[in-house]
């Protein structure tokens, strides 16, 4: 059986061929951003699950969601360390073998301010490598309404878990443990790599 390929069928293929390969490019660099709660403020699971502890919301969101594509108007926040407050973060769309950078955002203010103290211990499950160390100063309130560095992971899955759980520090009504985004973002990925929100 002959195959007859007229010019139209191959440029059709070579249209479809190209965009194949700018979704698999799009999705190997853009950075994928987990928030704590969704636009209309309630817990954005199944990508972020509090899994201990008091949590409760708070308006003071980092002032990264003015120029980042956030969407929640509200943040995760906890005020005491009884019992010992945790969450897990499980990004979807991560390719396995790459080499991601993971970065945590958070707000602080005048009277309720982000602990100076803070230590969260992180796991990783799902992933060949990671370089983010078991006890972190990531989530102190010297860092607020910035990206802070927690280290890398290579997932081996495309939905890896990170669990964060309070390991030190004073958790009280005035010093608190904010938790806004965690954001993902391929090594390989330029200045210019877009964001990708996850909030549904």
């Amino acid at each position: 059986m002959k195959l007859n390929y007229t010019q139209t069928n191959l440029k059709s293929l070579a249209i479809a061929l190209l965009a194949a390969i700018s979704a698999v490019s799009s999705l190997a660099t853009d950075a994928v951003i987990v928030e704590s709660r969704k636009a209309d403020g309630t817990p954005n699971t199944p990508v972020w699950t509090e899994v201990s502890g008091k949590w409760t919301t708070s308006k003071n969101n980092s002032r990264i969601s003015r120029t980042e594509l956030l969407t929640a108007t509200n943040v995760s926040v906890s005020l005491t360390n009884v019992p010992a407050p945790a969450f897990k973060v499980s990004p979807t769309g991560l390719v396995a073998g790459t080499t991601y950078k993971v970065e945590v955002t958070f707000s602080t203010s005048g009277s309720y301010v982000a602990a100076p103290d803070l230590r969260v211990a992180v796991a990783a499950t799902g992933v060949s490598a990671s370089t983010i160390p078991t006890n972190s100063p990531a989530f102190q309130g010297a860092g607020a309404n910035g990206w802070n560095m927690l280290g890398t992971i290579t997932p081996a899955v495309s939905s890896p878990t990170l669990t964060f759980t309070y390991a030190g520090g004073t958790l009280t009504k005035q010093s608190r443990w904010y938790a806004d985004a965690i954001r993902f973002t391929p090594e390989i990925a330029s200045s210019k790599t877009g964001n990708k929100p996850v909030s549904k």
